[in-house]
């Protein structure tokens, strides 16, 4: 599992420099975005659309973010409230455990909110690239893929979860690398990690 992760980081890895000026661009646009708060879930869309895009090594411009950012409001505004309400639930719970539940009880309850809380996270990561694997962008049915791609990918996704924090810890070591292109990098390897566990398990890219 761990061979396997590692050549979805290094395919996302070489496409993030294949077209620098698209990658550095698009990153830029989507951190704009972000600051917005009501564009960030569908920057994010467009986002992650762009790195499908070029997982699937076909030819990509900065034009093409700004399509799927008009395409696609709807959906990152449905992915963004469904997120928000999950959010917001699993969160203010493990608040809310480290001050109702009795000490005894406390590591135990926060620690299953922590839990579903990550994994609420790791199944967004798998969501985001089948919003384009899918015949239709559905938001249901994305987060029901992701939810199974975890629960039938558990050692692939630990393994590249490790890898991934490897990247971003040495990333961020050089500031201005993160920044530039830290988004790109997460949503390429995203979408590659989704590519090639259809293509483990025999699997059509659209469901």
């Amino acid at each position: 599992m761990m061979g396997e992760a590692w050549q979805v980081i290094r395919a996302a890895w070489r496409q993030t420099g294949a077209d620098i000026f698209t990658t550095l661009v698009v990153n830029l646009l989507w951190l704009v975005l972000c600051a917005f708060v009501i564009t960030a879930p569908a920057a994010t869309v467009a986002l992650f659309y762009v790195t499908n895009r070029l997982a699937h090594e076909e030819p990509t411009d900065v034009g093409d973010f700004f399509l799927a950012l008009r395409r696609y409001f709807g959906v990152g505004g449905r992915w963004g409230l469904v997120n928000l309400l999950v959010l917001f639930f699993l969160g203010g719970d493990l608040f809310l455990t480290g001050r109702l539940v009795q000490e005894d009880w406390r590591p135990w309850v926060q620690g299953f909110y922590a839990a579903a809380l990550l994994a609420w996270l790791i199944v967004q990561f798998y969501a985001l690239p089948f919003l384009f694997e899918q015949e239709h962008p559905s938001v249901r049915l994305a987060l029901r893929n992701g939810a199974v791609m975890l629960g039938r990918n558990i050692g692939f996704t630990l393994a590249l979860m490790l890898l991934l924090g490897i990247v971003l810890v040495v990333t961020t070591l050089f500031f201005l690398v993160i920044a530039a292109a830290g988004g790109i990098i997460i949503a390429l390897i995203a979408n590659h990690a989704v590519l090639n566990r259809l293509a483990a398990a025999k699997i059509p890219h659209t469901a």
